[in-house]
């Protein structure tokens, strides 16, 4: 059978609240598993991933620089959006402004435009808040999310790139660093050489 269309149902889309912040831990922690499925050198999915959301989410629901939104149709929670306020950054020459952090909608409600709906009310928000701009990343392997973004006016300024470090590499490092930690020979040479920035 053909597959159905998703049904425009009523949805509010409004400030998450403390009691939703199991159902909005549950949501991000599939979108959390997900990424972790497209590259899982680049995504950590350390697992159980719920615990770890409910306590960052529940901090987020009530810190004044932050922006949770909840997408409820029918009284239950099935998608949400989060972003934050943030001050300059000199690592990523980013001015103050506000970064979109996470959103998603459950599988059997996409297709509806609750995400593009999300979306907007997070960039409004967190226009009020003082934003002058908005920086979201979204994962090169997830072009469904690239061209939402781009229809919403986002444009591409950054590319993330990453190699993974050889094993050999690694493994003579934690030698090292296992010597100095015992006051081997490198570690009696570095404690005698070595300065501290200002020193």
């Amino acid at each position: 059978m053909p597959r159905r269309a998703p049904t425009r149902e009523a949805v509010e889309i409004r400030l998450a609240r403390e009691a939703d912040v199991p159902a909005l831990a549950r949501l991000g922690s599939t979108l959390a598993r997900r990424h972790h499925r497209m590259d899982p050198e680049r995504f950590m999915a350390p697992e159980p991933m719920e615990p770890g959301y409910s306590w960052w989410l529940g901090k987020e629901v009530a810190n004044p620089r932050a922006v949770v939104l909840a997408a409820v149709r029918r009284g239950r929670i099935v998608g949400y959006a989060y972003g934050r306020l943030e001050g300059r950054d000199w690592n990523t020459l980013r001015e103050a402004g506000g970064v979109g952090v996470d959103l998603v909608v459950e599988a059997r409600a996409r297709g509806a435009g609750i995400g593009r709906r999300l979306l907007a009310e997070l960039l409004r928000r967190l226009g009020e808040k003082g934003a002058p701009s908005v920086v979201i990343h979204v994962a090169e392997r997830n072009p469904r999310a690239r061209r939402l973004f781009a229809a919403l006016g986002f444009r591409p300024t950054m590319v993330e790139m990453v190699r993974a470090v050889p094993d050999d590499v690694r493994k003579a490092g934690t030698a090292r660093r296992v010597r100095v930690a015992r006051g081997g020979r490198g570690g009696r040479r570095a404690s005698r050489g070595s300065r501290g920035v200002g020193s």
